[in-house]
C-alpha cells in the first residue's frame, strides 16, 4: 500500500461511512461467535489498527502487519500484542486462536500466494474456531484505488468457497456486500478508467465526504448488515465476506 493510503485510513477510519458500515456487517456475521466475549483473536494484516480496537471488548486481540508505518498507527491506539510479519508465514503457534479475521489483505500484491496465506490462517485456528475474511470482489471493479492500495486480485464467491475448502475450512456464510451501491460504483469505476490516467500517486477512493452524504451512505450499509444478520446474502457487490470454521478434533 502506498504510504499516503495508510495516512488516509488512519484519519478517516473512525468516522467514514465505508469503514463504519463494514464493521456493522462484520458484527452481523460474527454475532454468535462474539457472544462468549472471552476469545483469543487475531487480525491478520491489522493495518492502522481500527479493527483491533473494535474487537477489544470481546477478549484478547493480537495483530500483525507487514507495514511498519501501519504498525506505528496501530500501536498508538491499541495496547495489545502487535507484531510485524507476513500472512504467508504467521509468527504464531498452531491452534491458538478462537477467531482470525483478515480484511482486504489477501488481494494485495505483497501476498505472493493467497492460498498459502489461507492455509496459515487455518493452521493457527484452534479446533472448531472461526475465520472471517473480507475481500474485494469482481475483476470488473478494478480501479485506481486498487493501484494505490497495491491490490493485485479480486474474487468471486465461487473462488473464495473453493479456496477455503482447499485449506480444510468449512464455509458457513459467504455473501457479497456493499451491494445496494454496486450499480453506482460500477459505473463510476468504468468512467474513471476511461477518463483518468491511473498512477500510484493519485488519491484512493477513501476520501472525506460531506456530513449528510456520510450519514446517508452509512445507513445504506446498515440496511445490508440487517439483511445479512437475518441469514440472507447478496448475489453481487463491491466486497465479499466469508465466515468459515475449522473442523474439531
Amino acid at each position: 500500500m502506498e504510504p499516503q493510503a495508510y495516512t488516509e485510513i488512519h484519519l478517516l477510519e473512525p468516522t467514514h461511512w465505508w469503514y463504519r458500515g463494514m464493521r456493522a456487517i462484520t458484527d452481523s456475521l460474527l454475532r454468535d461467535v462474539l457472544a462468549s466475549r472471552d476469545l483469543t483473536m487475531l487480525d491478520a494484516g491489522c493495518g492502522v489498527g481500527g479493527n483491533l480496537q473494535h474487537f477489544a471488548d470481546y477478549g484478547r486481540v493480537f495483530g500483525f502487519d507487514l507495514s511498519s508505518l501501519a504498525l506505528g498507527y496501530a500501536a498508538a491506539q491499541h495496547q495489545g500484542s502487535i507484531l510485524q510479519g507476513n500472512v504467508e508465514q504467521l509468527p504464531y503457534q498452531s491452534c491458538c486462536f478462537d477467531l482470525v479475521t483478515s480484511f482486504d489483505v489477501l488481494y494485495a500484491r505483497e501476498v505472493d500466494d493467497d492460498l498459502l496465506a489461507l492455509s496459515e490462517f487455518a493452521r493457527v485456528l484452534a479446533p472448531r474456531a472461526y475465520l472471517l475474511l473480507r475481500l474485494p470482489a469482481l475483476k470488473s471493479l478494478a480501479s485506481q484505488h486498487d493501484l494505490v492500495v497495491h491490490g493485485a486480485r479480486r474474487y468471486t464467491r465461487q473462488e473464495v468457497d473453493a479456496s477455503l475448502r482447499k485449506v480444510g475450512l468449512t464455509p458457513l456464510r459467504i455473501t457479497y456486500a456493499n451491494s445496494l451501491l454496486f450499480p453506482f460504483v460500477y459505473l463510476i469505476r468504468r468512467w474513471q478508467r476511461w477518463r483518468t490516467t491511473i498512477t500510484a500517486s493519485a488519491p484512493s477512493d477513501v476520501r472525506p465526504t460531506s456530513r449528510i452524504l456520510n450519514a446517508l451512505l452509512y445507513r445504506v450499509l446498515l440496511i445490508e448488515a440487517a439483511w445479512i444478520k437475518r441469514g440472507h446474502h447478496f448475489p453481487v457487490g463491491v466486497s465479499i465476506f466469508a465466515l468459515a470454521q475449522k473442523a474439531g478434533v
